[in-house]
């Protein structure tokens, strides 16, 4: 399959998160709310772009060390919510895999990186830090006028569980929320490819970590497991895990919903 045009070429998974149908037939409208990986390298044509589509809230999932190494390159006037997801939480799990070809081969080897990436997106749903971080995103998405991107390094994780979630607030079949996930394989398959070249050169397997840069059903089967299990439903989630209020949920359907 061809990948897609993207919107950004600087951020090639940048995308619009509406557009989808409803399960009662409405439609989520487009140009309100947008997903993407990285914004540190927008250039003059992005930015330009950027400020076309009237962008003025960005909210960034990720950690302190990935915002201090690549900082978002953001249009003057554009408000910055920072939302850290996992913290220390993806050291803690995988560790130095970086740092050794062996070593990674130990962690991420067989099914290990699977596994691995399932207790990620189970830890979207059970940890405070994950909770709160979304609690910021969903409040902000709810009460802005503007234009809103929600990001992380490569918008299909942390940004994915953020989309399952709006989109199920919204009405959206849960199959067709899997083919939106799903789709950030289409949108990052050259820049993930270039990744994982580069850490063959550095004498790595690029097979024990392929994990880390898929997007698998069953990556999202996880968080959603979770959060129906934890609390019932996923808008149960949002209210009590998040503590969202139902206005707030309301008030995001009524704006991002076609009538």
């Amino acid at each position: 399959m061809t990948a897609p045009t993207p919107i950004l070429t600087t951020a090639p998974n940048f995308r619009d998160a509406g557009g989808h149908a409803t399960a009662d037939g409405r439609k989520v409208r487009t140009g309100l709310v947008f997903r993407s990986d990285g914004l540190a390298a927008l250039d003059a044509a992005d930015t330009e772009a950027f400020v076309r589509l009237g962008i003025g809230l960005v909210c960034d999932l990720r950690s302190e060390h990935e915002r201090d190494r690549e900082p978002d390159l953001l249009p003057a006037g554009v408000e910055l919510l920072i939302a850290d997801v996992m913290g220390h939480g993806n050291n803690e799990l995988f560790g130095d895999v970086f740092a050794d070809p062996k070593r990674a081969g130990e962690i991420m080897g067989g099914n290990a990186g699977v596994e691995l990436m399932s207790e990620v997106y189970r830890r979207f749903v059970t940890t405070d830090l994950a909770r709160a971080a979304y609690r910021k995103v969903f409040t902000r998405m709810a009460e802005t006028d503007n234009a809103v991107v929600y990001h992380c390094s490569q918008g299909k994780d942390r940004t994915g569980w953020t989309s399952a979630v709006l989109l199920t607030l919204l009405g959206v079949p849960r199959e067709t929320i899997y083919e939106d996930y799903l789709d950030s394989a289409n949108h990052l398959r050259a820049k993930n490819a270039e990744i994982l070249r580069g850490i063959a050169e550095r004498g790595f397997d690029p097979e024990h970590l392929r994990s880390m840069f898929a997007v698998r059903r069953e990556y999202l089967d996880t968080a959603f497991d979770t959060a129906e299990r934890e609390y019932g439903s996923v808008e149960a989630y949002v209210r009590e895990g998040m503590g969202i209020p139902v206005t707030h949920i309301e008030a995001l359907r009524t704006r991002l919903l076609e009538a």
